[in-house]
């Protein structure tokens, strides 16, 4: 009897991530906590350093296959 038997392979991960566009710019601004964002939020531009005011509704989520962490050695 072997520990490891199974061979069902385990479901990917995901991971959601909205984006929204800098007016200024026009680089996209990624928000990575999207459940803990209002109806109107305020984001920081790290390109051009413009803040801005975005409706919720205008956050385009898209969906990721999950973060591999680096080996540190």
């Amino acid at each position: 009897m072997f520990l490891f038997e199974s061979r069902v392979p385990l479901a990917r991960r995901v991971y959601h991530r909205g984006t929204v566009n800098c007016p200024k710019c026009a680089s996209p601004i990624h928000v990575y906590r999207l459940g803990g964002v209002a109806e109107d939020f305020s984001v920081y531009c790290k390109k051009c350093g413009t803040r801005a005011i975005y409706a919720k509704r205008a956050l385009q989520v898209e969906e990721l296959p999950e973060r591999r962490r680096k080996l540190r050695g």
